[in-house]
Order: structure tokens, then sequence, then C-alpha cells
């Protein structure tokens, strides 16, 4: 198969993974900024640099695109957060890996274009938006489960009850940022997570009890 016509030294396929990338930061600036519903194709292809036919190629409608940019997004939330706790449990210090954490957490949240995808702009769109967000966020509490589970291996609660709190923590999380993002970032990023890390330590000691 041919891969196409090179031009600047990039083929067809290099030529749409960039103008993809290009809509991708676009969807960032315009929907972080002005938000999902005041956007239009032609504002997202003036930010892009791109002609509509490139959006059409590359995503076909604004959903899809504000799914990409989410995606994208809450992938590099993940990581900042794994990273960032897998380096701490390696030391066997829990509360430093949960502070870390969270860190990680809120300082990526502290860009307001990320902090107001994350946590604003999929809300009521659309029931489909809606469906894919509520299993995005519950993956998202799966991941935490499962950087506990490592943890505390011997945790002594039924997989029902961690999957409650799983998804509890998440809301705590989310509402927190989302509280954050609208103050304007009143509170400074220590005082956050410290106030936040006491959930997560306060749940954890309360199961260690009862043991």
């Amino acid at each position: 198969m041919k891969a196409g016509r090179t031009y600047g030294g990039l083929s067809l396929e290099d030529r749409k993974n960039q103008r993809r990338e290009q809509f991708l930061q676009a969807g960032l600036n315009v929907f972080g900024t002005t938000g999902f519903r005041s956007a239009t194709v032609r504002s997202l292809c003036k930010e892009a640099q791109l002609t509509d036919r490139y959006f059409y190629e590359s995503f076909g409608n604004l959903e899809s695109l504000l799914i990409a940019v989410y995606e994208q997004c809450m992938s590099d939330l993940g990581t900042a957060i794994v990273t960032a706790i897998t380096t701490e449990y390696q030391k066997s210090d829990v509360e430093a890996a949960i502070i870390v954490g969270l860190d990680a957490y809120f300082l990526t949240l502290e860009n307001p274009k990320i902090a107001r995808i994350c946590m604003v702009e999929l809300e009521g769109i659309s029931p489909e938006i809606n469906e894919f967000y509520s299993r995005y966020i519950n993956g998202f509490s799966q991941m935490l489960i499962a950087l506990t589970q490592r943890a505390f291996p011997e945790l002594n609660i039924d997989r029902q009850q961690q999957d409650i709190i799983g998804i509890s923590f998440i809301g705590a999380m989310r509402q927190s940022a989302t509280s954050w993002l609208m103050s304007g970032y009143a509170t400074d990023r220590a005082t956050i997570v410290s106030a936040t890390s006491k959930i997560f330590l306060g749940i954890i000691q309360l199961v260690e009890s009862k043991k």
C-alpha cells in the first residue's frame, strides 16, 4: 500500500496526524476558554489555521473533537498521578504517596483550560456524552482502587465497598478541583492538597482500624 505523496518531508499519514494535533490544540484553547457550547467549526479552524475540510476529515463533528480533547487531558492527568504515586510507593510511604499524587493532580489542573475541560465542559451536552463521561470517571476510580490495593494488599473490605469508596474519592477530588477553578484558584495548591489528603488518610485509617 502506498503511503501517499510526500510534501515537506512528511507523508500523507504524517500530515493527517499533524492536522489532528493542530485541531486537538485548538480544541483545548477554544473549549478551555470560551467553552464547547459557544464553539463553532469556523472558530476551531481559525484557531488551528486549517480549513473546515480538514476538520471534518479529522473529527467529523464538534462532539468528537471534545471527546478527543477530554481523553487527552485525562490521560495526561492519570499519567501524572500514577507516576508520582508509584515513585512514593516504592519508598513504602503511603501518606507521602497520597500527597504527591494529589499534588500532581492539582498541579495539572492549575492550567484552567485543562481544568475546565476535565471538570466542566462535558456535563449535560448529550446522553451519549453523559454515558461516555460516566464510563471514564468509573475507569479513573478503578485506577485509584488498583493503586490502593497495591499499597494495602490485605485491605479488609469487600470489592463492592471498594468501588463505592473509589467513586466517592473521585467525587471529592473533582468537586475540590471544580470549586478551586471557579474561585480563580483563590487557595494555594499546598493547602488544597493538604486538606484533600485528609479525606484519603482518614478513610484508610478507619478501614485499617477495623482489621
